[in-house]
């Protein structure tokens, strides 16, 4: 008979650990190849874009409500700049051989997923303290002004 393990009052058998821990091989297998060749800026753009989301999620969740459709065009957008990142590092791999250019778009978009971070966060009524001025700055020169 197999040993058997207690979660959340539940038994689970062996296999669902195995089960377990073959997806997190997988995922840590991804992660390591990712990271490996394309650096750190990247997996830390997906990072972003996750906490944003879910962040976005508890923030309407709280206030206005859940939409959707709302959801839906937030991911389709998180998707398609992914597409604008993994495009940009190809075509700068195939001109110049580097990933310079690459890394600078993804953290100028993990800029922007911070600030959308912060913002569900004042949704939420976290307290941002100077972060909050950081971010109106951000987005002051963002928007063209020079104050």
């Amino acid at each position: 008979m197999s040993p058997l393990f207690i979660w959340e009052g539940k038994i689970l058998d062996t296999k669902i650990i195995d089960s377990i821990k073959a997806i997190s091989a997988v995922i840590g297998s991804i992660w390591s190849f990712i990271v490996g060749a394309l650096g750190w800026a990247f997996p830390t753009l997906v990072i972003m874009m996750t906490a944003d989301f879910a962040s976005g999620l508890l923030a309407g969740s709280a206030n206005e409500g859940l939409s959707s459709s709302k959801g839906r065009k937030g991911f389709v957008k998180k998707v398609h700049v992914l597409i604008i990142i993994g495009c940009t590092y190809l075509l700068e791999k195939v001109i110049f051989g580097t990933q310079h250019l690459g890394d600078g778009v993804t953290i100028a978009y993990i800029i922007i997923e911070f600030i959308s971070l912060t913002e569900n966060a004042g949704r939420l009524g976290v307290p941002l303290g100077p972060v909050q001025n950081i971010i109106a700055v951000l987005k002051d020169k963002g928007n063209g002004e020079d104050k």
